[in-house]
This record gives structure tokens, C-alpha cells and sequence, in this order.
């Protein structure tokens, strides 16, 4: 076949410019890449180089004219956005293969996108066209746009807590947390830069239409036919795999995993052996209440934190003067997210065994076994459209019932738990979790306006402000005095136990990616009643003496069995703070699984009390 001059010009243009394309993404992935070289992507050149140079003969446009920006603007997203973030975050190479997918995907829909326009534009209604074409080019970067608009909110790729935390949540808490982290104006200027995208990439589109070869021959329209099969081939085949997928697949197999617990609910409940005679519920029958908390901090609690400008805890300070109220000052939380804390606090699973959270026994189990009727109330929503690990547990009590039963995240008041103590009866065993809302962000939205007692500065946020959050823990200081008088006088209480799930940072909240130490320090408490110490005088003694010991909730689980004299096949003492065998230390615990060894927290909190007794905020008016 003689080609003529122009043709054979045409081809040789078309081949620089896709070789031109394929050696600068190279250049670009071997720098990224982990023990990559230019071998590895000999085996696409051939492929690449041919398939690039039948797009450009089919439009008649060349790869790097103003008609294919819009298109290669969508594939150059998601050639290099994951693995270019990955290595400015963790400052180390990604994967081999993952970054090869990236390469052949971003490829793929840049294909894709030209080639549709090089069909489409043949039937005329070029400006329709074109918008059409924009607005899908956006669709298909979203991913990529997301995984950047994330990246410069935190300066963090996303990973697969930060994407567990997205899977999990629900449109209000999303945008709760959208609103905090970014802001109203920077989320409308963000909203802004995407429209101002989009009509450039119509732009675009346009100038691709306006140059793509003007007569529909067979040939051209065969070649950009068989390109848009091949890169629809090849998205089918490999976006499963790329980068972003795999860290979506480490969560929906998360998901999965929980989603079975309730499959083998009755072989880990029949499979606990316990001595009943000589269990709490069987020597001093009554009630025990867990109370389970939201992003509290003790750094920003008065009763640990005495420099905290703000007395939000008085409650819990008149407490300290009962013998059988025992505050812990050193207790920290295995990780900075809700549903990953608790899928261990309340099972065997944690950060020191190497159990899975859907073969693991619950509280709810021991409690059931040793005869206390079980209770979930919660004023947190179920968490999305799957059951989260935390409901996934609650479903498994007696009685489980959310205050806001539906999948949104609840702005109801803490207070509207305290009804549902009133249906349980007083002459009975009972086991009682209470699932706080807390001081989850928004602090504002956390409590009613009469409990609005620290006014933030002017010009700070209430939502994020220091007193707002301090109005919280006050509220939920008001919530636990509520709960135990109320079970005091009419439950027959025998033991109340009090911990958060996380802590918090006042200005980055308690985002994994961004870790910081008091997103992990927590308030914890038991509450002994007399009863209760006369039948369990030595474990009451070994809980008192470790008001000064280091702990981490993950350990929630065994802590409690041994709190109730349930021991069995299924607990372990030496995670089991009442116990003797317990003998983990600050050089011994972790946090965030692992990660990270307690005694690297050795920054005293912000309102820490300086040498001398003056607080920090004395010290501030001083000067």
C-alpha cells in the first residue's frame, strides 16, 4: 500500500507526538516508582505508541493540539494523581504494578474522551457535543479531584482509614465535616475552580471539534471505533486495579468481614465458658452501665488538665471525693476514628492479639452469659448504608435502639438517652451501654443553648472554638451526673464505667492522616458502689491503685469481664486492667495498631499548669 507524502507525514507527527507522550509518562513513573526502570514499560510501548497514533489519524487532531487538552488534562489526573501523592506523603516509592494500571487507565480515558469526540462530532451540534463531553470528563476525573481536594485539606493521600471513614459516614456528617475542615468561602471557591474547569474543558472540546478531520471516511472512523474499544477494554480489565482501588478493596473487604459477624453469633455465644457463681451479676445483683463517649479529650478537661481555662467538669470533680470513683489519668485509645476503636474496645480483637473482629466474642456475649439482660440505646447513627461493626454488636443485645433510628447522623441532645433508663427494670441484672454523641464536631451543635456557659472570642468559629468545646464536655459532664444518679437511686447500680472512644484536636478534629497525640488521650473512669467492693474487695483494690497506670481502650473488653467476675475461655488477664496478671506499660502500649509507642508523647498539653502553679491562660493575661 503506497501512502502518499502527506499521509506518511501525518503518521510520522502522530507517532512523535505519542512517542513524545509515552517517554515523558516514563520518565515521570520511573522517578515515582519502586525499583522501576524504563523495562518495565517496554512491554506497553508497541500497544500504546499504536493506539495513540490511531486516535490522532481518526480525528485528524494532534495529541498535543488545544483540542485534546480537555481529554488529556482527565488522563494525566489519573496517570499520576495517587502515586505523586503517595510519595509526597509517605517521602517513599509506590508500587510497581499499581502505578503500570495507573499508567494504562489515565491512558485509556484520555482515549476514550477524544475518540467519542472524534465520532460525535460528525453528527454536528459541535457546542452540544462538546458540554456533553466536558461534563463527562469531569465525572470520569472525580476520583482523582477527590483524592486532591483531600490531599490539600490535610497534606495526606488518601488512605484506607482516611476512605474508611468516607465509606462509612453519611451525607450529614460528610458535610459536617467538609464545612469544618475547609470552610464555607474555600468550599465555595473550590466549587468555583470546578465550574471554571469544566467550561475550560468545553473549551476545549470545542476547539477538538472544531479541528477534527471534516469527512467522516471509513478508515478514520474504523481506527477511532477500534480505539474506543480497546480503551474500553481496558478499563473494564484494569480499573479494578489500580492504585485507588486497591485501598478501596482493603475496605469493602473491611466491610464484608463485619457484615458476617452476625453469621456466627450463636457459635462464639455457645462457645463461652464461664463459672456463673461467682460472676458480679450472681454476688451483688443490680445494674452496670458502660458509657461510651465521642472525641473527648482529656487535654481539654479541667479535671485532668487543671491549667484548661474553662471548669467543664464538675461534676466529675466532686466525684473524686467518693472512695468508689477511681479517675485514670493515662489512658489513651488505639486509634483516632469511631467504628476501628470500638470493633476492639467491645470484643476480644485488639491492638496486642491477632483476632478478627468477626470470630471475636463481645461484651454483649460475656454480659448475656452470666444472666444480665443486655441494653444498646445510642444517640449516634448507624454509620452509611452497610451496619457498621459498632451496630453490628448493639443488634446483638436484648434491646437495641438508636434515639434517631435511621442512618443519619442524629442532632439530637445527649439528654434524650435518659428516657430509655426509665423502661428498665429496677429489680433486674442489667448490662446498659449508652453510646454518647459527645463533643463530636460541631462542638456548638453538641448541647442545648443553656449549657452555653463559655462564650467564644469574637470573630472565632462556635463551631470549632475552644469554649464550644468546653460547653460540650460540660453537657456531657451534666449527662453522666444524670445517668448515675438516676441508676443510683432506681437501678440498683453496681458498677458505671466511663471512657471515650477518641480524643480530639481542636483544630484538625481526629483525622488519622494527621495524627496527633491528644486525638488519642482520653477520660476513662470506673465507678465501684459499696456493694460491689465488699464483693469484689480485691479487684476493687487493684482498680484504685491503678489510677496512675498507662492503658489503652482496645483492652475495654478483657477490663470488663474481669470488672464483672466473668472470666472465661475467651478473655485474657493480662489485658484485663482489674487483674493482677495485667502488666502492660507506658514502654509496652501502643496506639494507632501500633504505629506508635506511648512514649513518644512527650509534649505536655497546650493548657498544661507551667512550673511555678500559674496556668496558662494566667500566664497569657500576664502578659
Amino acid at each position: 500500500m503506497n501512502l502518499s507524502m502527506e499521509r506518511q507525514n501525518e503518521l510520522i507527527r502522530c507517532t512523535a507526538a505519542a512517542g513524545v507522550y509515552f517517554l515523558v509518562l516514563t520518565a515521570a513513573y520511573i522517578n515515582m516508582g519502586q525499583d522501576m526502570g524504563a523495562e518495565y514499560f517496554v512491554p506497553a510501548l508497541i500497544p500504546v505508541l499504536l493506539v495513540l497514533v490511531l486516535l490522532q489519524y481518526g480525528t485528524g487532531v494532534s495529541l498535543f493540539s488545544r483540542g485534546m487538552c480537555g481529554a488529556m488534562a482527565t488522563g494525566a489526573l489519573w496517570c499520576v494523581t495517587f502515586p505523586l501523592l503517595y510519595v509526597w506523603t509517605y517521602s517513599t516509592d509506590w508500587y510497581r504494578s499499581l502505578i503500570y494500571y495507573d499508567f494504562l487507565i489515565g491512558t485509556a480515558q484520555m482515549i476514550m474522551l477524544a475518540a467519542l469526540g472524534g465520532v460525535f462530532f460528525h453528527l454536528g451540534r459541535k457546542r452540544l457535543t462538546a458540554a456533553a463531553l466536558a461534563v463527562l470528563s469531569f465525572l470520569m476525573a472525580l476520583i482523582p479531584l477527590t483524592q486532591i481536594a483531600y490531599y490539600m485539606t490535610v497534606w495526606h493521600a488518601l488512605s484506607p482509614a482516611s476512605l474508611m471513614a468516607l465509606y462509612l459516614t453519611n451525607w450529614h456528617e460528610a458535610g459536617d465535616y467538609i464545612e469544618s475542615t475547609v470552610g464555607v468561602l474555600p468550599a465555595a471557591l473550590i466549587t468555583l475552580g470546578l465550574v471554571l474547569l469544566v467550561f475550560l474543558s468545553y473549551r476545549s472540546f470545542l476547539a477538538l471539534g472544531r479541528r477534527v478531520y471534516p469527512s467522516a471516511e471509513g478508515s478514520r472512523m474504523g481506527a477511532l471505533l477500534v480505539v474506543i474499544v480497546v480503551a474500553a477494554g481496558v478499563n473494564v480489565a484494569l480499573l479494578p486495579e489500580c492504585s485507588i482501588a486497591g485501598v478501596y478493596k482493603d475496605v469493602t473487604t473491611y466491610v464484608a468481614e463485619t457484615q458476617s459477624y452476625g453469621l456466627h453469633q450463636d457459635e462464639r455465644y455457645n462457645s463461652l465458658i464461664i463459672d456463673r457463681e461467682n460472676t458480679l451479676a450472681a454476688r451483688a445483683p443490680g445494674t452496670v452501665i458502660f458509657i461510651i463517649g465521642e472525641s473527648a479529650s482529656r487535654d481539654y478537661m479541667h479535671i485532668y488538665t487543671p491549667g484548661f481555662p474553662y471548669d467543664d467538669t464538675p461534676w466529675m470533680e466532686h466525684m473524686t471525693e467518693d472512695p468508689g470513683f477511681i479517675l485514670y489519668q493515662n489512658t489513651y485509645s488505639s486509634w483516632t476514628q469511631t467504628v476501628p476503636v470500638l470493633e476492639r474496645a467491645l470484643t476480644e480483637k485488639s491492638q496486642y492479639n491477632d483476632k478478627e473482629f468477626f470470630e471475636s466474642a463481645s461484651l454483649i456475649d460475656v454480659a448475656k452469659k452470666i444472666g444480665y439482660k443486655t441494653y444498646w440505646f445510642s444517640n449516634q447513627g448507624r454509620y452509611g448504608q452497610f451496619d457498621s461493626a459498632i451496630t453490628m454488636v448493639a443488634k446483638t443485645a436484648d434491646e437495641a435502639e438508636w434515639t434517631d433510628d435511621s442512618y443519619t447522623f442524629t442532632t439530637k441532645y445527649d439528654e434524650s438517652l435518659l428516657p430509655y433508663l426509665t423502661r428498665i427494670d429496677p429489680h433486674a441484672n442489667n448490662f446498659i451501654v449508652l453510646h454518647l454523641m459527645g463533643s463530636h464536631i460541631y462542638y456548638n451543635n453538641r448541647y442545648p443553648e443553656e449549657w452555653a456557659k463559655f462564650a467564644s472570642a469574637e470573630g472565632d468559629s462556635t463551631m470549632t472554638s475552644a469554649p464550644s468545646y468546653a460547653n460540650s464536655i460540660l453537657y456531657t459532664d451534666h449527662i453522666l451526673s444524670e445517668i448515675f444518679n438516676y441508676a443510683q437511686k432506681n437501678l440498683n447500680l453496681r458498677a458505671m464505667v466511663y471512657f471515650s472512644d477518641h480524643g480530639e484536636n481542636l483544630k484538625i478534629s481526629h483525622n488519622p492522616d494527621v495524627f496527633r497525640f491528644d486525638m488519642v488521650k482520653i477520660p476513662f473512669f470506673i465507678y465501684l458502689s459499696p456493694e460491689y467492693r465488699a464483693a469484689f474487695p480485691r479487684r476493687s483494690e487493684i482498680l484504685a491503685s491503678r489510677r496512675d497506670a498507662y492503658f489503652t481502650n482496645d483492652m475495654m473488653y478483657d477490663t470488663v469481664c474481669g470488672l464483672m467476675g466473668a472470666p472465661s475461655n475467651r478473655y485474657d488477664p493480662r489485658q484485663d486492667f482489674s487483674s493482677a496478671s495485667y502488666g502492660f506499660t507506658r514502654e509496652t502500649l501502643t496506639t494507632m495498631f501500633g504505629m506508635h509507642s506511648l512514649t513518644e508523647d512527650t509534649e505536655p498539653p497546650i493548657y498544661a499548669v507551667p512550673a511555678g502553679g500559674a496556668s496558662a491562660a494566667d500566664g497569657a493575661a500576664a502578659k
